[in-house]
């Protein structure tokens, strides 16, 4: 999938996971924002966009698009990392989000996982921990399983009608 394009910003590599599993599930490239250029983004049809979800921003999104807004294909889906519950993440509330701050969005998933506490600084391993206790849940998926509607999705977005299931425009 020449056309697509997975971008990411990751601190502690919670959210570079997904993007790296994203890329390799549809075979496609995959680069972090501090090394993207106006050139990778060249001839591309959908750009994926991951970033840690935090209340209702994707960190780094807003000046992902600012920086490179005239260079953005029609198709960008994001997708915010996070330990909190799915059902506790209102998809729509946050796409609105996104697009009241100009960051035109076709469609947003969130993507639940467990973080590599043994990455993280002192402070921020801190604040997953409580995270975990105070919004986390009993398990976590896989981050094939977590990936998998978003996934679903892009290929069929790619290869026909898109039906399944993001929150859309």
């Amino acid at each position: 999938m020449q056309q697509t394009l997975v971008v990411y910003t990751s601190e502690t590599g919670f959210t570079q996971r997904f993007a790296l599993s994203i890329a390799q599930t549809l075979h496609c490239e995959v680069i972090d924002v501090q090394f993207l250029t106006a050139s990778d983004l060249k001839n591309r049809t959908l750009i994926i966009y991951g970033g840690h979800l935090v209340g209702n921003k994707v960190l780094g999104l807003k000046s992902f698009f600012r920086q490179f807004k005239s260079m953005m294909p029609e198709m960008v889906i994001v997708f915010g990392s996070g330990v909190v519950r799915r059902d506790n993440v209102n998809c729509q509330q946050i796409k609105q989000y996104q697009l009241m701050h100009e960051c035109p969005v076709t469609s947003f998933y969130y993507v639940q996982g467990y973080p590599k506490l043994s990455q993280m600084n002192f402070l921020r391993r801190l604040r997953a921990i409580r995270a975990l206790k105070h919004w986390g849940s009993e398990s976590y998926p896989a981050v094939q399983e977590a990936i998998q509607p978003l996934v679903a999705d892009v290929t069929s977005l790619l290869n026909g009608p898109f039906t399944h299931g993001a929150v859309q425009i």
